[in-house]
C-alpha cells in the first residue's frame, strides 16, 4: 500500500485476521524475536530483552494473544486507508466466468470479484496446525489423546505423559510440562526422527546483531570447507550453530527451528525416548508404531504434536501473468519474504525480472535440503547488491534480521563476522552446489 497506487481485497476464511494464530496453543510464543516479525510498517513489542525464563538474555517473543491483537491492528490500519477491504469468513473457490469466485461462509452466497491486476495466492505454503489438522493415526475408544492446545486443561488428571512428534511443537509441549513441575521420568517422548535445532543466540537482532552476523559467517565457513553432508553438519555442531537433543543419535531432520541453551538442557532431562517410527494407532492399552509397540493406559495422556507445519510444496515461479504465489526467498524469513515480494511487485514491471530477483527457495525438511536452501539465499542476496532500491529497502526493513548492521559495523565482533562471511561466501556457494550428499563412511556401510 505504501509503494503502489492499488486497491486490495483480502479473502480470509477465518472469522478474524491472524491466520493460524487464531488456533495457537495457549503457551505458544513467536519462534523468532518480535523485533523482526509482522508487517514492515508496524513494530511488534518494545524490543525488550527478557530477564528471566527460557528466553532470558534474548529479545522478547510475543505471545499468541499479542500476535492476534497485532494483526487486528494491522487490519484496522489497512482498512483506514480506504484502499483495502478485508472479507473475513470468506473462501476463494477459484476462477469463474465473471472473475474470481468467493464464498461467503456466513450467508452461503457466492460472489465474483474481477481483479484488475493480480491474484495473490497465500495458500500454497499453508500451515497444518495442531488444533485443526487431521490426525495421521487412529485412536481407539478409551485412549486418552488430546491436541497440544488442550494440554494445560488436561494435564492435571494424568499419571504420565506421552508426547507424539519430533518437531518444535513437541519440544514446546515437553518444555511446558517440565516448567509446570512434571518430573522428566513421567514423560515419554515418541520421536520418529531426530532434529537439528538452530541455537537461538544466532538469531538476535538490533544490539545483538553481531551474533546474527556471526552465525551467518559460521554457516559460510562450514559450507566452504565441508567435504560431504555429514562433515558439514559436524562442523556446524562443533561451532555451536546447530544442536541435537541427543548427540549420540543421528539427526536427519532440519526445519529451521530454534532452541535456547536452557531449553536444550531441559529437554535432555527426558530420557524415555521411543524411536520406533511414526504412530499408527493409539489404543486404550497399547501404542502401535511403524516398527513396534509399547504399552500405555487410560491414565496416560497422549499429546498430539504431529501437525506438519508449513507445507513442503515444490518450488514454482512466484510471479506469473495475473498471479503471485507467495513462497520463501531468503531462508527462514517468512514475513521479510512477503514484504520483499510486495516491494518488488510495486517497483518492477517485468515478471521475468521479478523472478530473477526473487527465485523461490523452499523450506527445508531434511538435512539434504540445507545446502540448496543456503546457497540459493546467498546467491539471491548477491544479486540484490546491484539493485540500489531493493538493497536499500532490505537494509532499512525492520523485518531484516541483520538490518541493524550499519549501526554496529564499527564494533570489532561485527567487523570480524562480516570479514569471515566475505572470505567464505563465494567458495561456500560453489562447494554446496557440488557437495556429496553421503559421507565416505556411510557409502562404505551401504555397499557392505
Amino acid at each position: 500500500m505504501a509503494e503502489a497506487d492499488v486497491e486490495v481485497t483480502v479473502i480470509d476464511r477465518q472469522d478474524a485476521p491472524g491466520g493460524h494464530w487464531l488456533h495457537a496453543y495457549p503457551f505458544l510464543r513467536l519462534h523468532s524475536p518480535s523485533a523482526y516479525y509482522g508487517v514492515n510498517s508496524l513494530p511488534l513489542g518494545e524490543n525488550r530483552i527478557d530477564e528471566s525464563g527460557d528466553n532470558a538474555g534474548y529479545y522478547e517473543r510475543a505471545t499468541g494473544e499479542e500476535v492476534f491483537d497485532y494483526f487486528g491492528e494491522v487490519a484496522s490500519r489497512l482498512d483506514r486507508t480506504g484502499r483495502v477491504r478485508i472479507l473475513t469468513a470468506h473462501e476463494h473457490l477459484g476462477g469463474g466466468p465473471g472473475g474470481e469466485r468467493v464464498h461467503d461462509l456466513r450467508s452461503g452466497k457466492v460472489h465474483e470479484i474481477s481483479p484488475r491486476r493480480k491474484v495473490v495466492d497465500a495458500r500454497y505454503l499453508e500451515s497444518s496446525v495442531p488444533a485443526t489438522h487431521t490426525r495421521p493415526f487412529g485412536v481407539e475408544s478409551g485412549a486418552n489423546v488430546v491436541p497440544v492446545n488442550d494440554l494445560p486443561d488436561a494435564a492435571g488428571d494424568a499419571t504420565s505423559y506421552v508426547v507424539l512428534g519430533a518437531g518444535k511443537t513437541s519440544a514446546d509441549a515437553c518444555c511446558w510440562l517440565l516448567n509446570n513441575g512434571i518430573d522428566p521420568d513421567r514423560i515419554r517422548w515418541v520421536r520418529p526422527r531426530e532434529m537439528w535445532f538452530d541455537d537461538r543466540t544466532y538469531f538476535q537482532p538490533l544490539d545483538q546483531v553481531a551474533n546474527a552476523m556471526g552465525g551467518i559467517a559460521i554457516d559460510t565457513e562450514a559450507a566452504a570447507h565441508a567435504t560431504d553432508l555429514g562433515n558439514l553438519f559436524d562442523r556446524l555442531e562443533e561451532s555451536g550453530r546447530l544442536a541435537r537433543i541427543d548427540p549420540s543419535t543421528p539427526a536427519t531432520m532440519y526445519r529451521g527451528t530454534m532452541l535456547s541453551a536452557g531449553e536444550l538442557e531441559a529437554l535432555r532431562q527426558i530420557e524415555n525416548v521411543v524411536r520406533l517410527g511414526r504412530v499408527m494407532k493409539v489404543e486404550a492399552n497399547r501404542l502401535v508404531l511403524e516398527q513396534g509397540e509399547i504399552p500405555t493406559g487410560p491414565d496416560v495422556l497422549h499429546v498430539d504434536c504431529t501437525a506438519l507445519g508449513i507445507s513442503n510444496a515444490p518450488a514454482k515461479p512466484i510471479f506469473d501473468p495475473g498471479r503471485i504465489t507467495l513462497q520463501a526467498v531468503r531462508h527462514n524469513s517468512p514475513t521479510f519474504n512477503c514484504a520483499l515480494l510486495g516491494f518488488v511487485e510495486a517497483r518492477r514491471d517485468d515478471d521475468a525480472e521479478k523472478n530473477r530477483l526473487c527465485p523461490p527457495n523452499p523450506y527445508a525438511s531434511s538435512i539434504d535440503d540445507w545446502p540448496r536452501m543456503m546457497s540459493r539465499t546467498w546467491q539471491t542476496e548477491q544479486a540484490w547488491l546491484s539493485e540500489p532500491d531493493l538493497f536499500g529497502w532490505a537494509t532499512e526493513s525492520r523485518l531484516n534480521l541483520i538490518g541493524a548492521m550499519p549501526e554496529h559495523i564499527a564494533e570489532g565482533t561485527t567487523q570480524a563476522a562480516v570479514q569471515k562471511y566475505l572470505t567464505h561466501v563465494g567458495q561456500a556457494i560453489e562447494n554446496l552446489n557440488e557437495l556429496p550428499r553421503t559421507s565416505s563412511s556411510e557409502a562404505s556401510s551401504q555397499t557392505l
